[in-house]
């Protein structure tokens, strides 16, 4: 186990630097970055040594540098302070210091605290120089004299923020949330999509977790980190759209993607925003994956994923739609010049329920996923009296309120366990609810009942919660003897999805989980079989667009790195690390984020079943709540 020489980390002072020896390290004290020891490390809040010979005044030094470029200056008072401070550094380092000067730095540091708007110039900005000051003021005194100058080195520097680590593609949130502050939505749109190619989509249909970690929620409400991505796109969009760069050079290799969901199209667009020439053979009539066929059109209009697909169509793009492959031959795509594969191919098949009669093709029961799709592609569904959806998910309160949209007299989602345990966002179920839909808790299907091969009702079990389980909700538990039977027209089953794998008894080398999920290396995506690669849904099993997104960022990047002979590597250095505690919060003035308008409840189910329920900020809307960011920027150096 590392070892500590000093730590200020969260203001908890560790100094064994006195003859007393070098202390096991506490739990959640950063000693290491990536899996590998550090020798010493700067951070937004302190600083860590493990090595009593760590040069503290050359860390400091590249820690103001670093400091500096992240300031923003919209105040500029920790702007000005950190000029101060290096200004000061530089001077000592020369031998023209006093030690009026090193007590200065600690009078800028307090002030920078003080007075800084955003949480950066409050805690990050200077209070470990403020530490390095305290705590080793002998080092600092030392350069009066010349007996001590900081040395040139290279450090490690990272930078992310809280709202940054809850999301799965670490978009820059802060700063494209700056620029849309001043008015420059251009660029914070470019900045979007360094790691979000569908900014629109996400700024729609997005999980938003980066909400949940938002410093702000502590103080009044969370940014609106998802409508301010939208707004950007929006803005884009108001003005005619802007293209996608056009590839620098042309690489020789050929890259086949499979499946044209977020996964294949963010890998694709950055392999051919490197130069390949890059084709995505796609199953459905259309791009998009389940953001097309899986999410209803009063969640997300069509003409904004069909608008970013076609931008990344104009880069070159090559799309082959009803083109699935029902027999993966990497041997003879190989004859035709590819020189790798991603399988992006989504998960498509709803899971079984376990319940009785659900395999005996009733008409009147179906799969969510096999339901959304068919709406999606412009089937017809005749309205019944009564349709219970089973699952808690977003796909089951999509089935209801598309039910709802669709004429349904009675709509009823059934759950098995309580409502704080719903998968499904707050504003999903509270506008299911402003529609018209029931919601019916700690049931769980036992039997589907059916008369002349149609369905006419179903039999449920009580539940009770036990033990949490893997997912770390209580375990449901059925109570013997509970079971009822409730009449119905329909049922349709939402409790998860999966992967069609067919395709890959043509390729036996394939490694497939036992979860039924194509096996990957967890950072490359790389499979069993050189040169072919997975992500997405069908590697990770269902998840949410913006993590099928990020893992085709990320499989894209490997893909290239084997292309070119290079060996792919990600770690992320605040793995591990709290990026939540900060030492100095400061005073933040309350302010509500701005309220978006929906369409009116009674107004909703009588427009066309496209209509988008939710309206976004305008420009004017979208700088106002973008001002409410703290700037919770978290920046990091070490060896």
């Amino acid at each position: 186990m590392n070892t500590v020489t000093f730590s200020s980390w969260n203001g908890k002072i560790l100094d064994n630097r006195k003859g007393a020896g070098a202390n096991a390290v506490e739990p959640g004290l950063p000693t290491q970055v990536g899996g590998k020891d550090i020798t010493a490390m700067m951070g937004w809040n302190g600083i860590v040594v493990t090595d009593p010979k760590a040069d503290v005044l050359s860390l400091t030094m590249t820690y103001l540098r670093e400091a500096r470029k992240l300031s923003c200056g919209e105040c500029s008072v920790c702007m000005i302070g950190l000029d101060k401070v290096m200004a000061i550094m530089e001077s000592l380092a020369a031998g023209k210091g006093s030690k009026q000067d090193i007590s200065e730095i600690e009078t800028i540091a307090k002030g920078v605290a003080a007075n800084s708007k955003c949480n950066f110039g409050r805690s990050a900005a200077l209070t470990p120089v403020l530490d390095a000051v305290k705590y080793y003021e002998a080092d600092f005194t030392a350069m009066l004299d010349g007996k001590k100058k900081p040395a040139k080195k290279d450090y490690k520097v990272a930078v992310t923020a809280p709202c940054m680590e809850a999301c799965p593609a670490t978009l820059d949130i802060p700063g494209y949330i700056e620029l849309i502050k001043n008015n420059h939505f251009a660029d914070a749109l470019n900045l979007i999509r360094e790691r979000c190619i569908l900014p629109g989509v996400i700024g729609r249909a997005c999980t938003h977790p980066c909400e949940s970690a938002c410093v702000r929620k502590g103080i009044d409400e969370p940014l609106s980190i998802r409508l301010l991505k939208r707004a950007a796109a929006d803005a884009d969009l108001a003005e005619g759209a802007s293209a996608l760069p056009v590839p620098v050079e042309t690489k020789p290799d050929k890259v086949a993607v499979v499946g044209a969901g977020p996964a294949g199209l963010s890998a694709a667009y950055h392999l051919r925003r490197w130069g390949y020439e890059v084709t995505i053979f796609e199953k459905l009539p259309r791009p998009g994956g389940m953001a097309a066929v899986g999410i209803p059109d009063y969640r997300l209009p069509k003409d904004i994923l069909n608008h970013e697909v076609a931008l990344i169509k104009r880069m070159g793009v090559i799309f082959k739609f009803k083109t699935g492959i029902e027999r993966l031959n990497w041997e003879e795509l190989k004859k035709q010049g590819y020189k790798a594969l991603f399988l992006a191919v989504g998960a498509h098949v709803g899971v079984k329920l376990g319940c009785e009669g659900e395999d005996e093709g009733y008409d009147g029961f179906i799969q969510a996923a096999e339901f959304l799709r068919n709406l999606s592609l412009g089937g017809k569904v005749a309205p019944r009296k009564k349709v219970v959806i089973l699952g808690g998910g977003s796909a089951a309160i999509d089935c209801a309120r598309s039910c709802a949209r669709l004429g349904f007299q009675d709509i009823e989602v059934i759950y098995r366990r309580s409502r704080e345990e719903m998968p499904a966002s707050t504003e999903e179920i509270s506008g299911a609810e402003e529609e018209g839909v029931k919601f019916s808790f700690l049931k769980a299907p036992t039997k589907i009942i059916a008369k002349n091969g149609k369905v006419t009702g179903l039999e449920c079990v009580k539940i009770e919660l036990g033990e949490p389980d893997q997912s770390g909700r209580p375990h449901p538990v059925p109570v013997k003897g509970s079971e009822k039977t409730m009449k119905t027209d329909m049922v349709i089953a939402a409790t998860g999805q999966k992967s069609d794998l067919e395709f890959l008894s043509g390729e036996k080398k394939i490694e497939v989980t036992d979860r039924g999920s194509i096996k990957v290396h967890p950072i490359t995506f790389r499979t069993s079989v050189e040169g072919i690669y997975a992500g997405g849904d069908c590697a990770s099993g269902a998840e949410t667009l913006i993590e099928a997104l990020n893992a085709g960022n990320r499989a894209a990047i490997s893909i290239n790195c084997y292309l070119q002979g290079k060996t792919a590597a990600y770690t992320n250095p605040f793995t591990g690390i709290d990026t939540k505690v900060q030492r100095e919060e400061g005073f933040v003035v309350k302010k509500a984020a701005p309220k978006v308008n929906f369409v009116e409840v009674s107004q909703r189910l009588e427009l066309e079943s496209e209509t988008e329920v939710e309206g976004g900020f305008d420009t004017t809307e979208a700088m106002t709540e973008a001002a409410r960011c703290l700037r919770c920027y978290r920046l990091m150096i070490w060896e």
